[in-house]
C-alpha cells in the first residue's frame, strides 16, 4: 500500500503553541517523531546474551522455499547509512511487502502527538524540578521547541526526543525504506500499534520516565557521541558492538527497571514481532526491517524465527 507521510497536524496542540519563527523547526521535528519512539525504545530496551551473530541483514527461507530477508535498522538520517549496500537495494526491489515496527501514517502521528502531551491542566515546570526545567529547556531549544510547547511535554516525551541528535532531514532510516517499497509498489506494514509500543513505556510510571529525563539532559553531549558510535558500529556490520553499547547505557539504570526492559522491552515484542512476522515470511518475498539490537541473543529474532523452523542466513 502507499504511505503518505502527512506532516501538516501531526500534533496539531504543540504545533499551535510553537512561535511562528520556530514553526519550520518544530514541524520538521514531527516528521521524525515515531523515529524518535523507535530510536528511544532501541537505545534503551538492549540486554539479550549470546548474540546470533554480528551481520545485520539476513535472508529467511521457509520450510517450502519461500525467500525473505530480515534487516536490522538503526535510526538515523545519516547518509552514510542510507546509502543501501546492493544486496538491500536488490531485496527491496524484489520484496512484495516491507514489514516495519511501526508505519508513521497520519492517525499514527496524531495519536503519538496526543499521547506525549501531559494530561489538561498539567505543566512540566510542575512536575519536574526547577532546575532540571531550566536544564530541559535549555537542551530542547536546539530542537526548536519553546517554552510552551514544552510545558505540555510528558517526561518521557522529552526523554524521547532526546534520544536522537536535532533532525535535520526527518528522512530517517525506517522512512526511507517505506519510501522506497511504496515507491516500487510493494505493501508496508506495521508488526506492532502504537498502543502496544507505548504501554510498555507509559507503563513504568512517571518516577521511571523522570530518572531517564535527568540522564538524557545530564549526558545530552555525551548522547551525541554515543549515537555516532552507534552509526559506526552499523556501518561496520556489528550488531554485537551495537549491543554493546546500547547495553552500557542501560546500566545506568536502576536493576528494577532494567528487569522490566528486559521482559517487556526485549523478550515479549520480540517474541511478538516473530509471530506476526511468520505468517508474512509463509507468503514469500517479506523483507522485515525493525531495529537492529532486536536481531541477536537467544531471544532475537534471528534465534526466534530459526525456533519455526525458518532458515535463517547472513547476508552483511
Amino acid at each position: 500500500m502507499s504511505i503518505r507521510y502527512q506532516i501538516g497536524g501531526a500534533t496539531g496542540m504543540l504545533r499551535r503553541l510553537v512561535r511562528p519563527n520556530r514553526r519550520r523547526r518544530h514541524e520538521r521535528w514531527n516528521a521524525v517523531a515515531p523515529a524518535l519512539l523507535a530510536s528511544f525504545l532501541a537505545l534503551i530496551l538492549v540486554s539479550a546474551p549470546q548474540p546470533a551473530a554480528s551481520q545485520v541483514f539476513w535472508t529467511v527461507e521457509t520450510p517450502d522455499g519461500k525467500l525473505g530477508w530480515l534487516l536490522g535498522t538503526i535510526h538515523t538520517e545519516d547518509p552514510r547509512v542510507l546509502d543501501f549496500p546492493p544486496a538491500l537495494q536488490q531485496a527491496l526491489d524484489d520484496a512484495d511487502r516491507v514489514a516495519l515496527e511501526l508505519v508513521p501514517d497520519a492517525a499514527m502521528l496524531a495519536a503519538l502527538s496526543e499521547a506525549m502531551l501531559l494530561p489538561r491542566g498539567e505543566r512540566l515546570s510542575e512536575v519536574l524540578s526547577p532546575a532540571l526545567y531550566a536544564d530541559v529547556l535549555a537542551v530542547l531549544d536546539d530542537y526548536g521547541l519553546d517554552a510552551p510547547a514544552v510545558e505540555r511535554m510528558r517526561p518521557w516525551a522529552v526523554a524521547m526526543t532526546l534520544a536522537l541528535p536535532p533532525p535535520e532531514t526527518g528522512l530517517f532510516m525506517d522512512m526511507a525504506l517505506a519510501f522506497r517499497a511504496a515507491r516500487l509498489g510493494a505493501e508496508v506494514e506495521a508488526l506492532e500499534t502504537l498502543d502496544e509500543q507505548l504501554a510498555f513505556l507509559t507503563g513504568l510510571g512517571r518516577e521511571a520516565h523522570i530518572e531517564m529525563l535527568e540522564l538524557a539532559v545530564a549526558d545530552s553531549d555525551g548522547g551525541r557521541a554515543l549515537f555516532e558510535a552507534l552509526i559506526q558500529a552499523y556501518l561496520a556490520r556489528d550488531s554485537e558492538r551495537l549491543r554493546a553499547l546500547a547495553e552500557r547505557e542501560l546500566e545506568r539504570m536502576g536493576p528494577e527497571i532494567r528487569a522490566r526492559f528486559e521482559a517487556e522491552g526485549i523478550v515479549a515484542r520480540n517474541r511478538r514481532m516473530a509471530e506476526r512476522a511468520a505468517p508474512l515470511y509463509d507468503r514469500g518475498g517479506t523483507l522485515v526491517a525493525v531495529g537492529a539490537l532486536h536481531l541477536p541473543g537467544e531471544y532475537g529474532l534471528v534465534e526466534l524465527l530459526r525456533s519455526r523452523g525458518y532458515v535463517v542466513e547472513p547476508v552483511y
